[in-house]
């Protein structure tokens, strides 16, 4: 005779769907959200060099179900 263990995965792993509140914006993403400012902040937009920063930040935040521009 087998048991089965069940475990929960935590929250930022849990799918949007399956989460029964959406988290808020401002919640989510911390750490890619600060690199990518503080990047922005010293070097500009428009150099070019903060671009992966925002994709990481934009996928991070497409995960939990936002959409960014």
């Amino acid at each position: 005779m087998s048991k089965v263990i069940e475990t929960q995965l935590p929250v930022a792993a849990t799918p949007v769907e399956a989460c029964p509140v959406k988290p808020k914006p401002c919640c989510v993403c911390k750490d890619e959200k600060a690199v990518r400012d503080e990047c922005l902040l010293f070097n500009g937009q428009e150099s070019g060099k903060c671009d992966s920063l925002i994709e990481k930040y934009k996928v991070c935040m497409k995960g939990f179900g936002f959409e960014t521009r």
